[in-house]
């Protein structure tokens, strides 16, 4: 069975403006990979749903926001 890898890449302020389908097809277009022939899936999160989600839940505003900074890295 072949090995897979998963990366986490943090993305360019500029991507914040354009569309995910854009984000993903930019994506897979122009990387260069070492030892990867085929990129089979592109996940793109918007802190902002994440922390959207949070509050829909209960969780406070301030909880909420220090989360998402949390696993954010901001």
């Amino acid at each position: 069975m072949p090995k897979k890898a998963n990366i986490i890449i943090h993305l360019q302020p500029e991507a914040s403006s354009a569309p995910i389908d854009e984000v993903k097809s930019r994506i897979k277009k122009e990387s260069k990979i070492p030892f990867c022939t085929e990129i089979q899936a592109i996940t793109v999160e918007d802190p902002n749903d994440s922390y959207e989600n949070l509050k829909k839940q209960g969780i406070s505003s301030n909880v909420a926001r220090n989360l998402v900074d949390l696993y954010t890295n901001k």
